[in-house]
C-alpha cells in the first residue's frame, strides 16, 4: 500500500517478503512510489531492524514494579472497547493533547479528525479508551487481521500519566487478545521518524523484538539522489528541523543506515 511517497506491505501483521530486485523496481514503476520498503528473514539474531510484538504474555514474569504500576493504571482507570462513532465525536481533545509531546508531528483540525475515524466504520478495526473518571485519558486504533492485531494510532492525554493510564490500557489490550483469545499484538516496526521512547514502554510491558532485515528499493532517481547524498549525511544531522523536506531527508537517510546494516 502507498504511504508519504513510499510502498508498504499492506498486512498489518509482521509480514516477511521475498522479493528480487527486478520485482521491487517493477512495483514502483506501477506504482510511482519513490521507494519500496519491506522486511524479510526473521531470525533470533539481533539485527538493526525489527517488529515490536507480543505473542505469548505471563504477568508474574514481569519486574514487581511494573506489575506495581499495571495495578496503580488498573485502580485509577478504566479500560473498555469504544464505538467508533463515539471516538469520532469524542476524541479529539484527547487527540489534541497528545500532540504536546511531539516534535515533529502536528495535529488535524477536529472535522479531519472526525472524518478519518469514520471512514475506519466496516473496516476490520477496533477502538479501545481508557478512562479516568468519565475522561478520556487515551485510546488505541486495533487492525484486526485473523490471529493478528496491530496498534494502528494509540494517543494518551499527558495530562493523565501520573494515573498509570498507559499502564492500564496496554496491559487490558495484551490481556484481551493475547491471553484470552491467543492473538498477536504487534506495534509496528522499529521506529525512525518519532521522538516518543513508546516501543521502549511495550518491551517493558512484555512486548519483545521480532529481528528480521530491513530492505529498501529505491527509484532510479531516488537511488540517484541517495548515491550523492548519503557520504555527507552527517551535514543534514546540523540543519534545523521539525517538519517539511528537511526532516523528510532525514528520515529516508536513517533509513538507508539502518538498510545498509542489514546487509
Amino acid at each position: 500500500m502507498p504511504y508519504n511517497r513510499g510502498l508498504f506491505p499492506a498486512s498489518p501483521a509482521p509480514c516477511f517478503v521475498e522479493l528480487t530486485h527486478s520485482e521491487g523496481e517493477a512495483l514502483l514503476q506501477q506504482s510511482r512510489a519513490w521507494f519500496l520498503q519491506y522486511t524479510r528473514d526473521p531470525s533470533e539474531q539481533t539485527t538493526d531492524w525489527w517488529y515490536i510484538v507480543c505473542d505469548v504474555y505471563d504477568p508474574k514474569k514481569l519486574p514487581s514494579k511494573i506489575r506495581g504500576e499495571i495495578n496503580r493504571g488498573n485502580r485509577n482507570c478504566s479500560v473498555t472497547r469504544v464505538e467508533t462513532e463515539w471516538l469520532a465525536e469524542h476524541g479529539y481533545e484527547c487527540y489534541l493533547s497528545a500532540f504536546g509531546r511531539y516534535k515533529n508531528e502536528s495535529p488535524v483540525a477536529k472535522e479531519r479528525f472526525r472524518e478519518r475515524v469514520l471512514r475506519t466504520i466496516g473496516g476490520p478495526f477496533e477502538y479501545w479508551g481508557v478512562f479516568v473518571g468519565e475522561k478520556l485519558a487515551g485510546y488505541c486504533q486495533c487492525v484486526i487481521e485473523e490471529k493478528d492485531v496491530a496498534t494502528s494510532v494509540i494517543k494518551f492525554d499527558p495530562a493523565y500519566f501520573k494515573h498509570y493510564s498507559s499502564y492500564a490500557l496496554i496491559s487490558n489490550l495484551v490481556n484481551h487478545y493475547v491471553l484470552k483469545y491467543g492473538m498477536v499484538i504487534n506495534n509496528g516496526t522499529r521506529s525512525i521518524a518519532h521522538d516518543t521512547n513508546f516501543q521502549h514502554f511495550l518491551l517493558k510491558l512484555g512486548f519483545r523484538k521480532q529481528f528480521c532485515r530491513l530492505n529498501v528499493v529505491y527509484s532510479p532517481w531516488l537511488e540517484k539522489t541517495m548515491q550523492i547524498i548519503f557520504p555527507v549525511r552527517k551535514l543534514l544531522w546540523r540543519l534545523p528541523y521539525r517538519h517539511g523536506p528537511v526532516y523528510k531527508l532525514r528520515a529516508i537517510l536513517a533509513l538507508e543506515e539502518l538498510n545498509r546494516g542489514c546487509h
